[in-house]
């Protein structure tokens, strides 16, 4: 039997005995020794001992060469990412200061591989791809696991993400067009907030560059390394976001480009690269693949409510309210954006004013040169919005900044398509005729920079506006955490004795409240739906006790001052001075 057969049948042989072991979604030792040897054998499919030795003589011939040559792009990509690190680092701790309701189930499931359990799936809150998660996990592991945290790591992924697009631009154009990609990320408010919020949606961009940058890389060059990594971040691109559903069409509408661009020949001839690649991310997935078929309904509810009337009743015209929501979608860049206070200052377009240009402008280019690999971006554009238009049974949730966190890395793209091409159209509209020296030739060069480092500081100091301001400021209470406060307020008394929140509707999230004070929800007996005399805290029991009650509560005070000979009732309230809550203090 060839060797290639024999390695195939060995990975038919292991995913089979993967795919049985991953059962009840958890990654079992057993399951991963027999998963994970399958990457080896995918490695040594793709690693030919001519790509090594190709590798090898870029070595010498670098060393020979005296090293890296460090080009100016290296640098101002440093500068992007140094900027992109301040405008997401900078008072972390402080904005956004409430967890909401989505990151206390963030907390849960980073918790839940802390404690020794290795979910494939999260089912909480409706279901959660892992990925962000078990990156999480390790610095949770380290700086211990707090709201600040899991903010920091989403952070850290945005900065990351910075050269991603600077390599993947560099990949689909060139280096000027990825670097200007990359600036425009490192300061764009849609891309901040988000990564400053702890959502795992920060992790599908990079995921998502990378396997764009890998295939196309691979339609190039036909190098086996190439496909094997396209098709182990388009299996990963799975675990991010559920976005990620839409990107097998992306993946088709990629060879669809290459075919119509005249590369159908060689197209055809890529099959054992393109088998390559389906085998790779089919490896990667069979853990998910696992999930999906024992609980398929679990893994498609979040997206089945928002396409389907499972949750609410879908409007009667689904032709008019799907052309509504592609239009409010396409919108979402130059108009008006997401109304969704937690993910952008509310309406406002998600691109500022200079990429929104260059978008307007990159679109434009992209149709002139469909061809030659715009209309794959265009088409890529509008397969990422697909999960914001699709909101079908929730139109009013279109434009949503979050499921269409995919379509940004491509919008930066476009952006900085548009505003290269100017540059290179005002540089060959025969300059060189007003400067004819080479001195004034760099004092041209040196404006430029000016020009453009000018444009980048307008850019990021509307981004600081736009977030440290407005963001802020229409933030419930102004940013204020009730949350927190009610966690500080609980902590603080410690353990003087026992300690309880009076629930009332749509007050607070007791969720948040867990995740701030680092207790399980199996360790949560804190709250109360009402006081019943004879049960705590009115059980007569001596000592302190302490209780959250609501502001308005006037008979809960009362209740709670005749059953202690001691209290004390401390008042909390927000920044503007509106009563928060109430903090009873009783003795006995």
């Amino acid at each position: 039997m060839p060797a290639h057969s024999a390695a195939l049948a060995s990975l038919v042989v292991l995913g089979a005995a993967s795919f049985h072991h991953l059962a009840g979604n958890r990654f079992h030792p057993r399951a991963l020794m027999v998963w994970l040897p399958g990457f080896a054998l995918l490695g040594m499919a793709a690693w030919s001992p001519e790509a090594a030795r190709r590798a090898w003589d870029r070595v010498r011939r670098c060393w020979r060469q005296g090293g890296v040559m460090v080009r100016w792009q290296h640098m101002a990509l440093l500068g992007a990412m140094a900027l992109a690190a301040f405008l997401r680092f900078y008072r972390l701790h402080e904005i956004p200061l409430e967890m909401g309701c989505d990151l206390p189930h963030n907390y849960d499931n980073i918790r839940q591989i802390l404690e020794g359990e290795a979910p494939i799936f999260f089912p909480s809150h409706p279901g959660r791809e892992g990925l962000f998660f078990y990156l999480a996990a390790p610095i949770a592991a380290v700086f211990g696991l707090s709201h600040t945290t899991i903010k920091a790591v989403s952070a850290l992924i945005g900065v990351l993400t910075v050269p991603v697009v600077y390599a993947w631009g560099k990949e689909l154009c060139d280096r000027e067009v990825g670097l200007v990609a990359a600036i425009m990320l490192a300061v764009s408010h849609w891309h901040v907030t988000l990564t400053r919020v702890g959502y795992r949606a920060a992790v599908l961009p990079p995921v998502l560059a990378l396997m764009w940058l890998f295939f196309s890389r691979a339609l190039r060059t036909g190098s086996r390394v190439a496909y094997a990594l396209a098709g182990l971040f388009l299996g990963l691109v799975f675990y991010t976001y559920n976005a990620a559903m839409v990107v097998p069409l992306l993946v088709v509408l990629l060879l669809v480009s290459e075919a119509l661009a005249g590369g159908g020949r060689r197209l055809a001839a890529q099959g054992p690269g393109l088998a390559l690649l389906a085998m790779t991310a089919a490896w990667v997935l069979i853990p998910l693949a696992r999930y999906v078929a024992d609980d398929p309904y679990q893994y498609t509810y979040r997206v089945a409510t928002r396409l389907t009337d499972l949750e609410q009743p879908l409007p009667a015209d689904l032709v008019g309210t799907l052309w509504r929501n592609a239009c409010r979608a396409l919108a979402m860049f130059t108009y008006e954006g997401d109304a969704v206070f937690v993910t952008n200052v509310a309406f406002l377009r998600q691109l500022g004013y200079v990429p929104a240009v260059g978008f307007a402008l990159g679109i434009g280019c992209c149709l002139w040169r469909w061809r030659d690999g715009g209309g794959a971006l265009l088409g890529g554009l509008g397969v990422m919005l697909l999960p914001s238009m699709l909101a079908l049974a929730f139109p009013q949730e279109v434009p949503s900044a979050v499921r269409a966190i995919g379509a940004l890395p491509v919008a930066m793209l476009l952006a900085a398509v548009g505003l290269v091409q100017v540059r290179r159209t005002v540089a060959g509209a025969g300059l060189s005729s007003f400067i004819p020296s080479a001195a004034m030739h760099r004092l041209g060069k040196a404006a430029l920079a000016i020009g453009a480092a000018a444009v980048v500081g307008a850019e990021a100091r509307a981004t600081g506006v736009a977030y440290f301001r407005d963001y802020v400021w229409q933030q419930p209470d102004h940013n204020y955490s009730i949350s927190l406060e009610m966690a500080r307020t609980i902590a603080a008394f410690g353990d003087a004795g026992r300690a309880y929140i009076l629930t009332a509707p749509y007050w607070y999230d007791g969720n948040a409240v867990r995740a701030q004070l680092g207790r399980a929800p199996a360790h949560w007996d804190l709250e109360l739906a009402e006081l019943v005399p004879g049960q705590p805290p009115l059980d007569g029991q001596p000592g302190q006790t302490l209780v959250i009650v609501h502001p308005r509560d006037a008979a809960a005070l009362e209740a709670l001052r005749a059953a202690y000979a001691q209290s004390i009732v401390l008042e909390h309230t927000t920044y503007d001075g509106t009563p928060a809550f109430l903090a009873f203090y009783g003795e006995r």
